[in-house]
């Protein structure tokens, strides 16, 4: 029986050997794990790529720290061990080794390494540098970590690429209740959130394509750079704020092997920074922060430098003792070989431009710069400053436009470099060649701003604002802009003034070239060295865009963002405006666009989808002008208008020329009552334009006016006084045919009928005619397309009047003639005084008084000239002033001071004549005539040192002070002489019994 239990006894024995065996060879199953695993942030599992090699990545920053829990996004690398099951996690930032290790047990776990000329295959630990650890008890249990249901309180710091901080606070903040994934923030942050447990820190990077995709959001085109902190968790009525890893503990030590198992604790453990550990009853994780290049000669130094492979083992036991048995260790033969690699500069690559590349006048730096985070990245040219160069999410690449046209052509050296978070900074340098196709206005740099505004009736505006700076030597009289010619059939007008819209520059229209329409712009004053101007210019457009869904009123608009200039811009920026409302078509992208250093020529063009709906008017004119030898021309106008826009219109502008009468306004159902009856026709200044309304919708349609789709025509006819639109000129008089205005109506086809007849005849009008003759009279027919009021029709006439106009009045005057003189024998009537004579009485001459002084007729005559003169002159300046303001038309403003200064001309020519007179009856006379002419030689004196003055200022060689003294003595300088002028005349009147 003893021999027999015996037997039983050695094959349990022997069985027990062999199942250990077993154990020992294989690794902890999967399958044995539970949550409290750490588990990567995609709830993976993770394995070396190769089972025993292990690269331990450099990191700028460790985000958390060693608290005994490890935390899902912690760690940049893990690894576990095939034969123990541990699982470790490490990173390292070039100082400091931040280890992890996770094992299913509640003893001690251990790592340990030897020197990169060691190994442990003949000694075991003997030698080794050795850490064990255990965390006393059960020290963690129940941790939650963030499901979507729960209500969190984060911390967050929001940073820029470039390591600016740019927020700080609390998302959701304190109070919130709702589920983190119902929260109003972005995706990735609330991606970011789950799985967190309290006091867990991340640190995370929303690119910026998942990021602010809205262009002009002030976080536009940023990758947000996050760390977040957790400081709550609110589930099911309970809230949480107690951090877990304060119940964390560790019990560690720094120790140097000795034998095979055996290994003592170091005098110094100073290797070790800091360490702490948990166990929930099932797993243990213990964390360490461990100094690479220790210098205790127990201790064996780690270098980060991939061309040394450490190895090292992983090894637990069962019990809370830091020198007991392992249970499982890696095998000694094959342990884990190790290799921490060093931090490295980025990667640099140069797409734009290529090395002996040649330039010339602009071109867009483009660097691909490749790391785990590249912070910065800059250029230079030969041994300039280095510039910055830009991060652009949309190509992933670091760009900037640079003008090249600040440098002398040659041969030249442009170098890059870049720096990731540690600032580790790569460089790479070549040479390129400046060859420039024409010699440029050397220092010439322009800004331009252009703002595109669309308009009702199919118009369109570009303001173009430009800065004009001399950084050369040679002084600025000028620059060239063009615009492509397929854009020529939309031009209405094109406008330059200063950058206040006061004073007109000259423009200078020259003939295309090269496939552009070209305008030369000349300044007032050259633009000095160091001298900057600013002026604007305004090209009044038609038909840019066009109907595309008559249901939705869709509409494509087509151009190009800026002028074009054969100069480097360098700064444009273009902004598309709607003067009447409007907007993209949803989902459309804007066309908005800001840039630098634009080389010479560029075209941008740009074409998007619009939504419209202000009135689109259209019309057709029909106009006949009658010319005789009367001196008025008739007009007979048919206007047809199509309202195609989606907005109704109540009234219709209309402008007819100055000194117009007999206005009638009708239809063919009568006339418009209240059009009729407005001021403009009726009390307006007959020497003025009549400014109109067509009163669509109290004539005609109604309080919901004239309504989209709808058609209308009316006519309108009135005369024009022809003196005052014509001028001598060789061969007869030069008739300048004023013409009706619409506003900024588009009239597709204006039909003109100008009628010739009997009584005059032409020699000389304007192209483009064809002739009809009549009966009686000679009509010549015009036809023009897309006007409005900035382009209306400029037609003339050379004519004279034939014999048959002077023929018809005589014929006249002799009938009336005769039947006066019948009349006059047949009634046999006295005569009046005006015809045969006053009756004289003698006793008159005797009974007169004797006049002492002047004639009380001759003192009127002269003051009501003098101060007629005065009148007009003070108009005069009125009308320029308007005119610089440009409060008129250019067409009024010609004939309202050709009416002033032949009105003055003819007071010049009378005035003489009475000064002479005047002087005859005594000395007092001529004292008050030479009084009068010195007043006006001080107002204008004091007129010609105002405008010096303003000079000045405008060329700031005076200050504001001196300035402002200066103006405020040349007022008084002409007030005081116009009050001693009326005064003059104020008695001269009193004198003549007027006063």
């Amino acid at each position: 029986m003893s021999q027999m239990n015996k037997r039983i006894g050695t094959i349990i024995l022997l069985a027990l050997v062999v199942t250990s065996s077993i154990l020992a060879l294989s690794p902890i199953s999967d399958t044995t794990e539970n949550n409290y695993m750490v588990q990567k942030i995609d709830n993976g599992f993770a394995l070396a790529e190769s089972s025993m090699n292990i690269s331990i990545p450099y990191v700028d920053n460790h985000y958390g720290s060693a608290d005994g829990l490890i935390d899902p996004t912690e760690y940049a690398y893990h690894f576990t061990d095939p034969v123990t099951g541990v699982k470790s996690y490490f990173e390292h930032n070039g100082t400091m080794l931040f280890v992890g290790l996770e094992a299913l047990t509640h003893g001690w776990i251990g790592f340990a390494w030897q020197n990169y000329t060691s190994n442990f295959t003949t000694a075991g630990l003997n030698n080794s540098d050795v850490i064990v650890g255990y965390a006393p008890g059960t020290t963690t249990t129940n941790v939650w970590r963030v499901i979507g249901t729960d209500a969190v309180t984060v911390h967050y710091v929001l940073s820029l690429r470039n390591g600016t901080t740019i927020q700080d606070g609390f998302v959701p903040d304190e109070t919130s209740v709702d589920p983190i994934e119902e929260a109003g923030v972005l995706q990735a942050y609330k991606d970011a959130i789950i799985g967190m447990r309290i006091g867990e820190v991340r640190h995370f990077v929303i690119p910026a394509a998942d990021a602010y995709d809205t262009s002009g959001h002030e976080l536009y085109g940023q990758d947000l750079i996050y760390d977040i902190t957790l400081t709550r968790i609110y589930r099911s009525g309970i809230t949480r704020t107690l951090d877990p890893t304060d119940q964390s503990l560790i019990i560690y030590s720094d120790e140097h092997g000795t034998n095979t198992f055996q290994h003592l604790p170091d005098a110094d453990q100073s290797q070790i920074i800091q360490a702490d550990g948990s166990d929930n009853g099932t797993i243990t994780q213990l964390e360490y922060i461990i100094k690479l290049n220790s210098t205790d000669p127990y201790d064996i130094p780690l270098f980060n430098n991939t061309d040394l492979t450490y190895p090292f083992i992983f090894m637990y036991g069962l019990t809370e003792e830091l020198n007991g048995l392992p249970v499982q260790h890696t095998y000694w033969t094959n342990p884990a070989k190790v290799q921490i690699v060093p931090n490295t500069p980025p990667t640099m690559v140069v797409i734009s431009p290529e090395a002996d590349s040649t330039i010339q006048w602009v071109s867009t730096l483009k660097l691909n710069a490749t790391n785990d985070y590249v912070r910065r990245a800059f250029y230079q040219v030969d041994n300039e400053t280095w510039e910055t160069l830009t991060y652009n999410f949309l190509t992933d690449l670091w760009e900037k436009s640079v003008d090249f046209s600040l440098y002398d052509e040659g041969l030249h050296v442009l170098s890059f470099n870049a720096s990731d978070t540690s600032n580790a900074t790569g460089l790479v340098s070549f040479n390129f060649t400046i060859d420039r196709p024409y010699t440029p206005l050397l220092g010439m740099k322009l800004r331009v701003t252009r703002n595109l505004i669309t308009m009702p009736n199919f118009g369109s505006r570009a303001e173009d604002s430009y800065v004009v700076t001399n950084n050369g030597s040679a002084p600025i009289n000028s620059i060239d802009i063009y615009l492509p010619d397929e854009y020529e059939s939309n031009i209405l007008d094109f406008v330059v003034t200063d950058s206040s819209g006061g004073t007109e520059f000259p423009a200078i229209r020259l003939s295309n070239a090269n496939g552009l329409v070209r305008w030369r712009v000349h300044f007032p004053d050259p633009v000095g060295f160091q001298e900057s101007l600013s002026f604007k210019t305004i090209t009044y457009l038609h038909s840019l865009f066009y109907l595309t869904d008559e249901d939705t009123f869709e509409y494509r608009i087509s151009f190009i963002r800026y002028p074009i200039l054969p100069y480097v811009l360098t700064s444009a920026e273009f902004t598309l405006s709607f003067e009447s409302g409007g907007s993209l078509v949803p989902n459309e992208p804007s066309p908005n666009l800001k840039e630098t250093n634009v080389a010479p020529y560029t075209t941008s063009p740009f074409s998007v989808l619009l939504r419209l709906f202000t009135e689109n008017i259209i019309a057709r004119r029909t106009t006949t002008i009658v010319v005789d030898a009367w001196g008025w021309l008739s007009y007979e106008e048919v206007i047809s208008l199509e309202n195609t826009g989606g907005g109704e219109v109540v009234t219709l502008p209309m402008t007819l020329p100055a000194y117009s009468a007999s206005i009638r306004i009708y239809d063919e159902v009568g006339d418009l009552a209240s059009s009729q009856t407005q001021p403009g026709v009726t009390t307006a200044d007959y020497n003025e334009t009549r400014q109109l309304e067509i009163k669509l919708a109290t004539d005609r349609f109604g309080p919901n006016g004239f309504q989209p789709s709808f058609k209308y025509t009316f006519k309108i006819s009135y005369v024009v006084q022809a003196s005052a639109y014509q001028s001598a000129a060789t061969g007869g008089s030069l008739l300048e045919f004023p013409m009706a205005l619409l506003g900024d109506v588009l009239i597709l086809v204006h039909d003109i009928k100008i009628v010739m007849t009997t009584s005059v005849q032409a020699f000389d009008i304007a192209e483009g005619h064809h002739i009809m003759y009549g009966v009686f009279d000679t009509s010549y027919l015009y036809e023009y397309t897309n006007e409005t009021q900035r382009n209306p029709a400029e037609l003339y006439v050379v004519y004279q009047t034939t014999l048959g106009a002077a023929a018809r009045p005589a014929l006249f005057s002799l009938i009336i003639g005769i039947i006066a003189a019948l009349y006059v024998s047949y009634r046999k009537v006295e005569l009046p005084e005006e015809v045969v004579g006053p009756h004289i009485d003698d006793t008159d001459i005797y009974q007169k008084p004797k006049q002492v002084g002047a004639p009380a007729d001759l003192l009127s005559e002269f003051a009501n000239l003098y101060s007629r003169k005065t009148t007009l002159n003070i108009d005069l300046e009125k009308l320029d002033a308007s005119r610089r303001r440009g409060k008129i038309k250019k067409r009024e403003y010609m004939m309202r001071e050709s009416d002033l200064k032949a009105q003055i001309e003819e007071i010049d020519k009378k005035l003489p004549s009475v000064k002479e007179e005047l002087t005859r009856y005594g000395a007092r006379y001529r004292d008050l005539i030479a009084q009068l002419e010195l007043q006006d030689e001080r107002i204008e004196g004091a007129k010609a040192g105002l405008r010096q003055l303003l000079m000045r200022k405008k060329k700031q060689r005076i200050s504001r002070v001196a300035f402002e003294k200066s103006r405020q003595d040349y007022l008084k300088t002409i007030q005081k002489a116009t009050s001693a002028t009326d005064r003059i005349l104020l008695s001269i009147q009193e004198e003549a019994g007027e006063a």
